[in-house]
């Protein structure tokens, strides 16, 4: 632990840019809780297809939004 304050903007500003350059598209973290037997379903189904959870929640969205419109038609 350091005894002394450091000045860590240039640091968050680094980190910020760099971010920034690996999206192509604006990004916004949504962070939610589940129950853990639920959470380690999720985080199995994501390995098994090698694609992280991002991936995982936008083709679940994806299917959601059709079958949400096919009940409309």
């Amino acid at each position: 632990m350091l005894d002394f304050r450091v000045d860590m903007s240039t640091l968050r500003a680094k980190e910020e840019s760099a971010m920034q350059e690996t999206h192509k598209t604006p990004r916004k973290i949504v962070g939610f809780s589940m129950a853990p037997a639920l959470a380690i379903e999720v985080k199995k189904e994501a390995a098994a297809r090698g694609i992280s959870l991002r991936k995982l929640f936008e083709e679940m969205w994806t299917l959601y939004t059709e079958q949400k419109k096919a009940k409309r038609i």
